[in-house]
């Protein structure tokens, strides 16, 4: 099979360029993406190379799985929805009456659906609304399934980094259970006594209250990724600290969203990055006057980790990095 080069593959793209003007916002969004897994490809070789070498790759098919290998797979999602988007317009959705017209004589889809269980036929009306909807949503609602899409991409992308940042703090295992625990111990101690010498049934009740808030064994993300980047920082972690951890709040209180209905429920948080002001406003939907902003301030995560990894590297198992896998 003839090798093509580089510059020979976008000469062959090249012809089959053509008049049709696409949508600036998904070119944007397209080339961000791109972009992301660009980087992420590059420090999967900066930190991962070696362990492939080490294997036997290229000799031996190596699988390599990692948080930059994770965001790389969210990426060809949001890719593929993008760029199907982009054909599809450019041919103004023509294939979407042939592609109907086969699933309908085919039998893939028609009067009939399951109730409980039970049969039942769809009215003609009810069928030709539900085609109707589809056609609907391919021309009047596809703003509205970007927003969708785009809050997949961003609870992808942070659950990617929950993972593999979890993943990191079980190399601190005893030492950051030791530490929440004393805190927590500290509190009770402190809160109990306050209770006991309480005087009105009001104090206790507050002391109370303040009993009950202390959490127990669990260590919740928060606290992990405050472990471990506390940890970073105290090896010369080369970006701003604060700015990370406001970061990180922000896209996981965006990502909680999902649980409820895509409105947050904390209190308001305002976050500024690369001069782009993001906003979640208490019992509000989530919104974002440009999706590419967003899709720019959940790829710091990727920078984040990255600076996490280097300054750690030493205290790191690497299994708690990436897994190497030689099945097929």
């Amino acid at each position: 099979m003839e090798v093509v080069d580089s510059e020979s593959l976008l000469d062959a793209i090249g012809k089959y360029c053509d008049d049709l003007e696409y949508q600036v916002g998904n070119k944007h969004r397209i080339g961000a993406l791109l972009s992301l897994k660009d980087v992420c490809s590059y420090y999967e070789s900066k930190h991962f190379l070696s362990d492939l070498e080490e294997s036997g790759y290229p000799k031996t098919p190596v699988t390599i799985s990692s948080f930059f290998g994770h965001v790389k797979t969210v990426c060809e999602q949001s890719l593929m929805f993008f760029i199907c988007s982009e054909i599809s317009n450019s041919v103004q959705a023509r294939p979407i009456a042939g592609l109907l017209t086969q699933i309908l004589n085919e039998g893939h889809y028609g009067k009939k659906i399951l109730i409980q269980e039970e049969p039942y036929t769809l009215s003609r009306d009810s069928l030709s609304d539900s085609l109707d909807c589809l056609n609907d949503l391919f021309v009047n609602r596809y703003d509205q399934t970007v927003g969708s899409h785009i809050l997949d991409f961003q609870v992808s992308i942070f659950s990617a980094f929950e993972y593999w940042i979890t993943k990191i703090s079980e190399n601190y295992g005893n030492e950051m259970t030791e530490k929440y625990t004393l805190s927590r111990l500290r509190k009770y101690r402190k809160y109990l006594d306050e209770y006991e010498k309480a005087s009105s049934e009001e104090e206790k009740n507050k002391h109370l209250s303040r009993l009950r808030s202390v959490p127990g064994n669990f260590i919740s993300f928060p606290d992990k990724f405050n472990f471990v980047i506390n940890k970073a920082s105290e090896k010369n972690y080369p970006r701003d600290l604060r700015i990370d951890k406001d970061i990180v709040d922000f896209i996981r209180s965006a990502r909680n969203t999902v649980h409820n209905g895509g409105v947050h429920k904390g209190n308001d948080i305002e976050l500024v990055h690369k001069e782009v002001t993001h906003k979640l406003i208490k019992n509000k939907p989530t919104f974002h006057e440009d999706y590419n902003d967003l899709i720019d301030l959940c790829a710091s995560l990727v920078d984040i980790y990255e600076s996490i990894i280097t300054v750690l590297k030493n205290d790191l198992d690497k299994k708690s990095l990436r897994d190497l896998s030689t099945e097929v």
